[in-house]
């Protein structure tokens, strides 16, 4: 597989990375803004809400030319359906091919932060309105690049506590250190930061997503950057 093939392979597989939920251990149950939190996350499961999905996803390979794609995704409650792919309604093939790279993935959504904060957070910091959360290792089985790499990752949760229900407004993860993939990739940078605020239901759910991969393969360095913005439906 030569640079190109493996970078824009990243720009059609980069949505399907998932933060994933996994057997965790309980959170400390003497932290009770943590305990509220987490059932908070808990009482808004995938198939309570709805949402369409806009993804701008652009590979760069470093001294070579750039390639950008737009997907938009639809959430209904059951299922995730690919509706477009740069601005042209979602083919046939499109959308089967989509639907396979889904199939057994989490579905994105604010439900997804109980798990981070029960797999061991810990209150690293407190101001004003916010008190922030730090997870020194993600559970197994979070974040599969090439292979489950949720060892290698850590994340920063900031909660807001400024109305009468505190949530998680942005949730950070990101990789300790470079490491290597099968021996022939180097992944130096996987960054996501996802922001969140109070929906017009009074549930929190998710707005924002940016993500950005760095890495190489045969001594080509590469990056791609993933903004999404999620829409409510209901």
């Amino acid at each position: 597989m030569d640079a190109k093939s493996f970078w824009m392979r990243i720009i059609l597989t980069s949505l399907a990375i998932a933060i994933v939920g996994a057997p965790v251990a309980a959170a400390p149950a003497t932290d009770a803004l943590l305990q509220k939190v987490i059932a908070g996350a808990r009482a808004v499961p995938p198939a309570s809400i709805a949402y369409d999905r806009s993804s701008r996803t652009t590979a760069r390979e470093n001294g070579g030319a750039s390639e950008t794609h737009v997907q938009v995704d639809r959430w209904d409650g059951r299922q995730m359906l690919r509706i477009s792919t740069d601005g042209k309604p979602a083919t046939p093939d499109e959308i089967a091919k989509a639907n396979k790279t889904s199939a057994g993935l989490p579905v994105a959504g604010y439900h997804r932060v109980a798990d981070l904060l029960a797999s061991g957070a810990r209150r690293t910091g407190e101001a004003a309105g916010q008190v922030t959360y730090h997870i020194d290792r993600l559970p197994k089985g979070s974040v599969n690049i090439g292979g489950d790499r949720s060892a290698d990752m850590a994340g920063d949760a900031t909660i807001d506590t400024t109305g009468p229900q505190p949530f998680v407004s942005r949730i950070h993860f990101f990789l300790h250190k470079p490491l290597s993939i099968m021996f022939v990739a180097k992944l130096d940078k996987f960054d996501s930061v996802n922001d969140y605020r109070i929906g017009a239901d009074g549930r929190p759910v998710l707005v924002h997503q940016l993500r950005t991969i760095v890495g190489s393969q045969f001594g080509t360095a590469g990056e791609t950057r993933t903004e999404s913005t999620y829409t409510p439906l209901r």
